[in-house]
């Protein structure tokens, strides 16, 4: 009798055991999902920027955020975002006005990174996502209007990367194909503006000016070619002439260059050749619109002028 009863009870501690394992197990695959949704590298940093860090801050935001514009404009690329030649990394958007201003253009517009997104909002309701593409075709739109015939390159930069088997890393190089080929077949182009979006916390990408919500603008620029100041001047003219027309709508202008930068980013195809940040990835499409009419009104009076 004393040995079943023992058996007894080590079978029952055994269940008790085994119930209460597969409920941590199952207590911890919850934890680690809801957590999760909160360690984003977004919500990291702006969780890190909003907190009080004392006399450190200044150097840890500089340093965040010159990792998350390395991250856009090509520097470092996160291994979900790279090209495995094989499926498309980006979304693209087709061109709601393909005939528009076809003859002798003046400005070609093109975006790199074609499918960096904005804040769809109610948007996303109806499966639109905006992208730097809807903002540069809006670009070419005010620019036209100004008489400055703008063309959108329209190609699609995975097809270049697949065809060249080349992984994301290499937009860069599909991009500068795609406009060597739209300058052999229009010489009239005169400037060349690469269109992205930044990856900044929203409060660091706005500036409200007489009741209007704008995105905010950064030209980069890189120093690792001949004769870059040229390219650099003519940043400085347009973030100057931003300012002037809504003060502090531009953040200014980031120089590249060094060991382990891209440090040209195409602008050595020309001295008017721009990397222009418009808005980040928590601006709704209105705002960056709102900048779009301030930025081709500034194009067109320094292109003028």
């Amino acid at each position: 009798m004393r040995k079943k009863f023992i058996s007894k009870k080590k079978t029952k501690n055994r269940m008790k055991f085994f119930l209460l394992f597969v409920l941590v197990a199952v207590s911890f695959s919850i934890c680690l999902s809801f957590f999760s949704s909160f360690l984003s590298q977004d919500k990291i940093v702006n969780f890190l920027l909003r907190s009080n860090l004392d006399t450190t801050s200044s150097t840890v935001e500089t340093d965040l955020f010159d990792f998350l514009l390395d991250y856009t404009i090509g520097r470092q690329e996160f291994k979900d975002e790279e090209y495995d030649g094989s499926t498309s990394t980006q979304e693209y958007t087709p061109d709601p006005a393909p005939e528009e201003n076809k003859e002798n253009p003046l400005i070609y517009l093109y975006n790199t990174h074609q499918g960096e997104e904005y804040n769809g909002g109610i948007l996303s309701e109806h499966d639109i996502v905006p992208t730097v593409m809807m903002a540069t075709y809006s670009l070419r739109e005010q620019l036209n209007k100004y008489s400055l015939n703008t063309i959108v390159e329209t190609n699609q930069i995975s097809e270049i990367l697949k065809i060249n088997n080349w992984n994301y890393a290499s937009s860069y190089k599909a991009s500068r194909l795609l406009m060597t080929s739209a300058y052999e077949k229009n010489p009239s182009l005169q400037y060349f503006i690469d269109v992205h979006r930044d990856a900044i916390p929203y409060e660091s990408s706005i500036i409200t000016h007489e009741n209007k919500v704008y995105a905010k603008v950064l030209f980069v620029v890189g120093e690792d070619y001949d004769k870059y100041l040229a390219n650099l001047s003519l940043a400085e003219k347009l973030s100057n002439a931003l300012n002037q027309k809504v003060p502090k709508i531009s953040r200014g202008i980031m120089k590249k260059g060094g060991s382990g930068v891209n440090g040209i980013y195409n602008q050595d195809f020309s001295p008017n050749t721009l990397l222009i940040e418009l808005g980040g990835q928590y601006n709704s499409i209105n705002e960056v619109n709102n900048t779009v009419l301030v930025l081709a009104e500034v194009l067109k009076e320094v292109i003028t002028s």
